[in-house]
């Protein structure tokens, strides 16, 4: 005994695959066919809305304050000017620069770094003097960041034959 047939095959023609109505021998219009149901979980082939930042973080926000405190001007580029002046072994010492917004932005993290230490090490000492020394510790890290940090930016913008 055979199995039943059902009412539907499928045969290649062309190169395509075709739906055969059983009954009617005609082939089934691939409008009538229903298409596939996508399988729950699997992304749909709908476009994605673009991804945008969030924007700055608080991090970012308090680096980019400091940077407008610690500005002399703004120039007409948008860049930060500096102009420190300090004694250094008995030698006058400048840094004179118009920062970009890398430099910005490395100038706001690195003065971030030493400001934040000296508190978070006054917070500690406050709470329990016991802590002093734990805070003592851990405030040399940032603190020790910020200074390599500034040493390295003063070196990277002060090159007197750099274009601003």
């Amino acid at each position: 005994m055979d199995a039943p047939k059902g009412r539907y095959r499928v045969v290649e023609k062309e190169g395509r695959l075709i739906v055969i109505d059983n009954e009617t021998g005609a082939p089934i219009p691939s409008s009538v066919a229903a298409p596939p149901q996508p399988r729950r979980g699997r992304p749909s082939d709908a476009p994605m809305p673009p991804v945008t930042s969030a924007g700055p973080g608080p991090i970012d926000r308090a680096a980019d304050f400091l940077v407008a405190v610690v500005a002399k001007e703004w120039d007409a580029q948008g860049r930060a000017v500096i102009a420190w002046q300090w004694r250094q072994n008995g030698r006058v010492r400048r840094w004179d620069a118009a920062l970009d917004e890398a430099a910005q932005r490395r100038l706001g993290h690195a003065l971030l770094a030493l400001f934040a230490a000296p508190i978070f090490l006054v917070s500690l000492t406050f709470t329990d003097g016991a802590l002093f020394g734990l805070g003592t510790v851990l405030a040399l890290p940032p603190l020790a960041w910020g200074a390599v940090a500034l040493a390295r930016l003063h070196r990277d913008t002060n090159d007197p034959n750099r274009a601003p």
